[in-house]
């Protein structure tokens, strides 16, 4: 069964492996990504590969930008050498020309599983299209593509958002990086009937640079947070091991709150684990390993209750 099969299927639990690919100047880190992710590969249905742009995002940078090796032809790659099948992010508002992309992707490249991302500015003008445009582009075009989008739960009307880009053509969102249930929790009810999959995105964070990136990249972290993982009760910073602790317990509730409290009619959920760094990788292992034993039981109850 291939990845879109199973996108489509609510029926069938699906997790993605989100990794940041390696930097272009680096051929060392893309051969230690490829490696990587070979451990994983029985771990998980895909992997979902984020497309960064350096671009203004009201915050100064944590780090200095680094060009990363093209998402395509990374996944190329894993899908080649690996046998990995790929979900890709694509910043469709930087190409005036997206057909000729979607077309040598789907075609040629054989990568059917995209998500489509907006601008990070509603006031800046762009050259591309918006998510709603490419997605009918696509769909004119006939190509077999899965396409996904981006959901923030704390934005306003993000419900009638999601709605809207399902209406048009969207198989599935996956959302920002949780830190709180309290926002998609609220969100979930409000998706009653939807029938596109969600995936639930964590990221684990073991060392305050994983928050303050995290937070550059527009995740909604609570202004507590930090103290809560990252604090010890000298007032110092707890150690990587104890945060990481912290950080995999959160997000084992918030899981457990959202399947807690769907709606009758939920809309099928999934799994998307982030391995935002080098640094975290056997970190984000940990994860996947927690969070994804969790998920799979939380779905099988699930199951059984809606028959």
């Amino acid at each position: 069964m291939t990845l879109q099969e199973k996108i489509l299927d609510p029926s069938i639990p699906v997790t993605l492996f989100e990794v940041v690919p390696p930097a272009a100047d680096q051929p060392e880190a893309i051969n230690e990504s490829l490696a990587g992710l070979g451990r994983v590969k029985p771990l998980v249905d895909g992997v979902n590969l984020p497309e960064i742009h350096d671009e203004d995002r009201g915050a100064e940078r944590t780090s200095k930008f680094v060009p990363r090796v093209e998402p395509r032809a990374f996944g190329s790659r894993i899908q080649r050498e690996l046998g990995a099948e790929v979900v890709l992010n694509r910043v469709v508002v930087h190409d005036p020309k997206p057909e000729v992309w979607f077309r040598e992707t789907c075609l040629e490249c054989g990568l059917r599983n995209i998500v489509l991302v907006g601008g990070e500015s509603t006031e800046g003008r762009y050259p591309g299209p918006n998510v709603l445009e490419a997605a009918a582009l696509v769909r004119r075009e006939g190509l077999p593509i899965t396409l996904g989008g981006i959901t923030i739960p704390s934005r306003r009307n993000e419900s009638d958002r999601i709605r809207i880009k399902a209406r048009a053509g969207l198989d599935f969102f996956t959302s920002q990086v949780l830190f709180d249930s309290n926002d998609v929790v609220w969100l979930m009810q409000r998706l009653n009937g939807l029938p596109a999959r969600v995936f639930l995105s964590f990221a684990p964070v073991s060392h305050r640079r994983d928050l303050q990136f995290l937070r550059w990249l527009g995740a909604d972290i609570p202004q507590d947070l930090d103290r809560f993982l990252l604090g010890s009760e000298e007032g110092a910073a707890a150690p990587a091991s104890t945060c990481l602790e912290r950080s995999l317990d959160l997000a084992q509730r918030i899981l457990m709150d959202v399947f807690d409290n769907l709606p009758p009619d939920p809309p099928p959920l999934g799994l998307n684990i982030e391995h935002i760094n080098r640094r975290n990788f056997s970190p984000a292992i940990k994860m996947l390993d927690r969070l994804g034993n969790l998920y799979t039981h939380l779905r099988t109850q699930l199951a059984r209750s809606l028959t």
